[in-house]
């Protein structure tokens, strides 16, 4: 087992310098994750925490924890938000991150909106090898502990109804070094395209079919699709599909109009599923109404 670590870490180790950014099954209600312009689309003060736990089973797995806010500034067609994310991978790495966004909006015709969006922020990067490795630590370099820090900025674009929206991001745009005992940490730009639209289906029943496209330099093409059905303006039930990784079951429910909690479970089809018991996460949200404007239900 602790030569099955070892090799692991040092994958991880060769990935540093070419990071991906963590990613999430639910993102379809946590917008402000993949596209600082999303805060434009929801006219309520939200907060939204999720918990992910990849892998359960597999000694090591990545776990992510994130918390963001955003609200309209009153009638002013500008938002801002806020995120906090960190990721925990091989109990020895560790990525933290805050983050700050704004974004502006523009009316097209009755119903429809164009935002733009601006987020920026700091994230810390360490690798804590010598906690497992401490004997050899002192004499081979692969295992000298690292600590970087680094500024990131990206920008996002919407356009929106109530009923549906196409969005265009790079939430890591630009990721610069800034401070660090190692070569840094080269996290490369995402970029991200977003779809989604409400169907209705009769007088209790809406069908919301969602995509999402993501790029990154180096990497292969990743698409996720997705459906979820909402029942009676209470309960989503979904599935999404997320290319070369997994099959997935959503669920949401809406306790009130302020709260929804949401659980998603995926179904591993790459080579780890005989390895792990697939992955689990976690969210709650909380919205409520601004002074000055109306609280729509927000389907995205």
């Amino acid at each position: 087992m602790r030569y099955l670590v070892t090799v692991i870490l040092f994958s991880f180790m060769n990935v540093a310098n070419a990071q991906q950014r963590a990613m999430f099954t639910q993102y379809m209600f946590n917008g402000l994750a993949i596209n600082p312009a999303y805060s434009s689309v929801d006219d309520a003060l939200s907060f939204t925490g999720v918990y992910r736990q990849q892998w359960t089973g597999f000694d090591g797995a990545p776990n992510t924890q994130s918390f963001s806010v955003h609200s309209p500034l009153k009638s002013s067609h500008t938002s801002v938000g806020f995120m906090l994310i960190r990721d925990h991978i091989g109990e020895v790495i560790t990525e933290t991150g805050t983050l700050v966004s704004i974004s502006q909006r523009v009316k097209l015709d009755d119903d429809t909106y164009l935002a733009a969006g601006l987020v920026g922020g700091l994230s810390a990067y360490k690798a804590n090898y010598s906690s497992l490795y401490d004997p050899i630590s002192g004499s081979d370099p692969l295992f000298e502990d690292q600590s970087d820090s680094q500024l990131d900025l990206g920008f996002g674009l919407m356009w929106f109804t109530k009923d549906f929206y196409v969005g265009f991001s790079s939430p890591f745009f630009i990721s610069k070094n800034i401070k660090g005992t190692g070569d840094g940490v080269n996290n490369r730009a995402h970029f991200l395209l977003t779809g989604g639209y409400i169907l209705p289906l009769g007088e209790t029943l809406k069908l919301k079919p969602y995509g999402l496209v993501k790029y990154v330099n180096g990497s292969p093409l990743q698409i996720d699709l997705n459906a979820s059905l909402l029942i009676a303006e209470t309960l989503w039930l979904g599935a999404s599909w997320r290319s070369f990784d997994s099959v997935d079951a959503i669920a949401q429910i809406e306790l009130t109009e302020n709260v929804q909690i949401g659980y998603s479970y995926d179904f591993t089809t790459s080579a780890l599923t005989k390895t792990n018991k697939g992955s689990h996460e976690f969210m709650l949200k909380y919205r409520l109404p601004v002074k000055g404007l109306n609280f729509p239900k927000c389907y995205f």
